[in-house]
């Protein structure tokens, strides 16, 4: 056998061991896709396997990687597998360009980026008028004056905040109040009550299913099924000025990139009532730890 030849069989037989490697392709920089259909939630790449429940129609989950038909990804602290049917090819962007105002009273920072690491250009008062270029994993681009930069798209409303009488503030206050109670007594009812994924109550309860029960049985409020469209509802509260009833948002994936993951029910004195999954169950817990203090995303006012 010639010499060439030799090189030739050599390198075939390699290539027919590295080829099936290429059957599974792998993430190294996590992003943010959207599921686009209601869906199973697997162990594993087929529909032999076991499915953790189904994921709603515009759910954010974190993209891992890929394996044939197959979509490897991270959602409520659960690694599994979606059909690529029913996931988007990306990161979901809008480029739509509206005005929006600063609505934190501890000011916004406008950095050179869409994350923390980037420098601050300038801080924005409360109340500042800004264009929405746009908007992209919980980070709005922005122009305000004459200065482009980016902001959390968390701490922007729609609307600027305007003065109420204080017949009308301390009206609102009193209802709130009475409100709240029946809220926060009757979700520690089922303090110790297991955290199971995808169930909303009596006997067992994810994060947003705890919510969810307990709002709509205890104030006649029914909130959207899921962390992600829950932190969408009502109107925005800033930390500084929480109030007991207010639902707490968090990204507990750990990118802490503004995409809410978890929630929970604020009590006061910096305490929150959720369902946990790393606990396992129904808890209270201090919003000051350093793991909630990390992952806090923002807040709404329900009541």
């Amino acid at each position: 056998m010639s010499i060439n030849k030799k090189y030739m069989i050599a390198g075939a037989l390699a290539t027919a061991f590295v080829l099936p490697m290429s059957n599974v392709t792998d993430s190294h920089a996590a992003s943010m896709r959207t599921i686009t259909g209601r869906v199973n939630f697997r162990s594993g790449p087929s529909t032999k396997h076991t499915s953790y429940g189904k994921i709603t129609k515009g759910t954010k989950v974190t993209y891992l990687g890929s394996s044939g038909s197959w979509i490897k990804i991270k959602h409520n602290l659960k690694t599994g597998y979606v059909h690529k049917k029913y996931i988007s090819s990306a990161s979901t962007s809008t480029s739509t360009t509206k005005t929006k105002y600063v609505a934190t009273s501890a000011g916004l920072n406008l950095r050179k980026g869409p994350s923390t690491t980037y420098s601050t250009i300038q801080k924005l008062s409360k109340g500042s008028k800004v264009t929405v270029i746009s908007s992209s994993n919980g980070w709005s681009k922005v122009k305000y004056k004459n200065v482009t930069g980016y902001v959390s798209s968390s701490y922007l409303s729609s609307k600027k905040t305007s003065a109420t009488s204080s017949a009308t503030t301390s009206n609102s206050n009193s209802s709130q109040s009475t409100s709240s109670s029946k809220v926060i007594s009757y979700a520690k009812k089922f303090l110790g009550k297991p955290y199971v994924w995808g169930a909303q109550g009596p006997n067992g309860f994810d994060c947003s299913g705890f919510t969810y029960y307990v709002y709509k049985n205890s104030a006649g409020k029914t909130l959207p099924r899921t962390s992600s469209a829950q932190s969408k509802y009502g109107t925005y509260v800033s930390k500084s000025n929480l109030k007991p009833g207010d639902l707490l948002f968090f990204d507990t994936v750990g990118a802490n990139n503004g995409v809410v993951t978890h929630c929970g029910i604020y009590i006061g004195n910096n305490q929150f009532i959720h369902a946990a999954s790393g606990q396992g169950k129904v808890v209270i817990n201090n919003l000051n730890s350093s793991y909630y203090i990390n992952s806090y995303v923002n807040a709404r006012r329900i009541l």
